[in-house]
């Protein structure tokens, strides 16, 4: 068993639950399984066809999907069953894909686990993995969702690292060396400089209480390839990498100056100011 991989099954489940519910407009019914050990001779061996999806980059990983999956997604997301091997498809899994990789990552990262930025290369049906993909053992995670009384089946394939143990620090041989004297310390003074002024002419700083400055609120951000984007149409949904009760950020002139939570004042959006920024904010500023 492989804790690393095993401690986050119900993270990764939460997030792709959430995400097939989305997209079906019904609760899936979506489990995942604990890793097991496996090879990819093995899973060459198993029956049935499957769509076979690579993940890159190195040393990769790979995705096997029942054929089902694709029309019923298809289906949801263009009112319109697509399937292996037709014309677009390959766009479709790709989106379908991104799309649920993007969840996974958005749930993790509320875990403390980063993900790497993933690209996703479709096989053709019947088509089977390369042979120096994941070569020698890997973890194999299943997974299945039940829906009109079908079984959906589906499982990654990630390649198996050793455990490794870092090794102990060597003693040091040097010998050991006189404490060194203490050093005094003291607070340092500095004389009040009383009202703050600018200018020769001494004006008080109150002179620009009238300027008006631009305040922002910033819900969210996402980074997207430029492929991504020229896919975006009418209906699309971009991801935000913000959790929902994360606080929002805001901004004076596009200076992070506070975070706040939305709230709602007469029909209208409003932000209520929960934090202040702290001096080693100060350089934030929306990019």
């Amino acid at each position: 068993m492989s804790p690393s991989i095993d401690k986050f099954i119900p993270e990764a489940q939460e997030a792709l639950r959430g995400f097939l519910s989305t997209l079906l407009g019904e609760e899936a019914a979506l489990t995942i399984d604990a890793p097991e050990a496996s090879s990819m001779e093995a899973v060459r061996s198993e029956e049935g066809p499957m769509l076979n999806i690579v993940g890159s980059p190195e040393p990769g990983f790979a995705i096997r999907l029942s054929p089902q999956w694709l029309p019923l997604l298809s289906k949801a997301m263009l009112g319109e069953e697509v399937r292996a091997g037709e014309e677009g498809y390959e766009d479709l899994v790709s989106e379908l894909m991104g799309q649920a990789y993007g969840a996974l990552r958005t749930q993790l990262s509320g875990a403390g686990v980063t993900l790497p930025d993933v690209t996703f290369k479709i096989l053709a049906p019947e088509e089977s993995f390369p042979e120096d993909l994941l070569p020698g053992a890997l973890w194999k995670v299943s997974g299945h969702m039940e829906i009109g009384g079908e079984t959906l089946q589906g499982a990654v394939l990630l390649p198996k690292r050793p455990e490794t143990t870092p090794p102990e620090p060597a003693p040091s041989a040097a010998a050991p060396q006189p404490a060194a004297a203490p050093v005094p310390v003291a607070p340092l003074q500095f004389p009040d400089l009383g009202q703050e002024t600018f200018g020769d002419g001494g004006h008080p700083f109150g002179l620009l209480a009238d300027v008006e400055l631009e305040v922002t609120v910033e819900l969210g951000r996402r980074r997207l390839p430029l492929a991504d984007i020229l896919r975006l149409t009418s209906g699309s949904v971009i991801e935000l990498e913000k959790l929902v009760g994360e606080p929002l950020d805001i901004y004076a002139n596009g200076r992070f100056i506070a975070q706040g939570e939305a709230v709602v004042i007469d029909e209208q959006f409003g932000i209520r100011i929960t934090t202040l920024a702290s001096t080693r904010h100060a350089d934030k500023a929306i990019r």
